[in-house]
């Protein structure tokens, strides 16, 4: 046998492991992509069903403890309210100097 014929036969005998290697990869692909569609398809469901536990009294904070997860994107509709402690508002300058630069209340020196 020629080093051109051992080198050949060498590179397949590495090439076929790799190949080997790959096949349950191939598989497992296959399936979690089956999987992620699997799932993707409960999305709208979900959300519908998790705005309507909220919509009968249930908070994001009571369904979380259930195990509840926010749905992903929340489906089409009019807006949740916004919770009392939410501000919107800009805040203006904190109270101070008479130039409107604010003061943090420390006194430094």
């Amino acid at each position: 046998m020629t080093r051109e014929d051992e080198f050949l036969r060498r590179m397949r005998e590495i090439q076929e492991d790799r190949e080997k290697a790959i096949v349950p990869l191939a598989g497992l692909m296959a399936e979690r992509k089956r999987l992620k569609d699997q799932l993707a398809e409960t999305e709208a469901p979900y959300g519908k069903a998790y705005a309507a536990a909220e919509a009968a009294g249930w908070s994001p904070e009571e369904l979380s403890r259930l195990g509840a997860e926010a749905p992903a994107r929340r489906p089409k509709g009019r807006p949740r309210k916004h919770g009392a402690g939410i501000k919107t508002a800009i805040p203006g300058p904190l109270s101070g100097a008479a130039d409107g630069t604010a003061t943090s209340g420390l006194h430094v020196g």
